[in-house]
């Protein structure tokens, strides 16, 4: 009886361990020829896939290029404009072939960078509180666009007029102030650039007080379209810290594009926004066998 029970105990042993051994076998070999298959498609996917992306995504930047050419005004919605041809373009050539399809829009809310302006003829504060000395933006790694239109200097340079200063992170600064002066009953105003090796500065262009307004390129260097003079980028190295000093004493409207941190105490809702300057574009690709997803940062070249 009991040699009886052992050897069905044995048997039973044997069948498990058989069950076991040829479970293992067919594992491993599901395992082997699993990621075989998975291995050689995946690398032969993934080559396709990272080819048409790569593609894809020059294109994106070209059109960015050509999209903003020289006026960051319409940006945004001839870059919209532009990506909805492209998407209907690259369609129609893959129809015929069974490739792959293309969805390109523009993702305002993941693109980089940051308007702010004044468009009212007013006193250069800040915009929440009246604050004469206030802070325009710090860590600014990208500046493409920043423009004053100066309409009125309200003092006479002594001791401190209005002032705009622009720190970089090699210690350099570089300022510009505006000022009145003149002896007669028409009194000008005037525009002087300063920087850390020129501290005296220079007057780069002057105009009547009143009724001739002074529009100031701060990335180009011009004033009223005339000669050109050294500007921040010049003499300093991002990231910048931009800020004003005795905003009470100029009057005018600005605009600066960039990206960098502004602060929220210093705006009001309505002349703080998003500005596409590396804009994000999501793309969406599909195949007959796969559909997927990709949110990628396009670079437009500034220079």
């Amino acid at each position: 009886m009991v040699a009886n029970e052992r050897g069905q105990l044995l048997l039973i042993g044997g069948v498990a361990i058989a069950i076991v051994v040829f479970s293992t076998i067919l594992f491993a070999h599901s395992l082997a020829v699993t990621d075989g298959i998975t291995t050689t498609g995946s690398a032969d996917t993934i080559e396709r896939s990272a080819d048409r992306e790569a593609s894809v995504e020059r294109d994106l930047g070209v059109l960015a290029i050509k999209a903003r050419g020289d006026n960051l005004d319409g940006f945004e919605g001839r870059y919209e404009h532009a990506l909805q041809n492209y998407t209907r373009t690259h369609n129609r050539v893959v129809a015929s072939s069974g490739g792959t399809y293309l969805n390109a829009t523009l993702n305002k809310s993941a693109s980089l960078g940051t308007e702010v302006n004044q468009t009212s003829d007013e006193k250069i504060t800040n915009q929440t509180g009246a604050e004469k000395d206030w802070t325009v933006v710090s860590d600014a790694d990208r500046i493409v666009g920043f423009n004053f239109t100066f309409t009125e200097a309200n003092d006479d340079g002594s001791p401190s007029p209005f002032n705009i200063t622009v720190k970089g992170a090699n210690s350099n600064w570089w300022a510009l102030e505006v000022y009145r002066n003149g002896t007669g009953p028409i009194k000008n105003k005037t525009i002087k650039v300063k920087n850390n090796t020129s501290p005296g500065g220079n007057s780069v262009c002057s105009a009547e007080n009143s009724g001739v307004d002074l529009e100031v390129d701060l990335v180009a260097g011009t004033c009223n379209d005339g000669s050109g003079f050294k500007t921040f980028s010049d003499v300093t190295e991002p990231p910048y810290e931009i800020s004003v000093t005795k905003g009470q004493k100029a009057k005018g409207t600005y605009r600066l594009v960039a990206i960098g941190n502004f602060p929220d105490s210093n705006y009001k809702s309505t002349n703080i926004g998003q500005y596409p300057i590396i804009p994000a574009v999501d793309t969406t690709y599909d195949t007959p066998s796969a559909s997927y997803n990709r949110t990628v940062l396009v670079e437009v070249d500034d220079g």
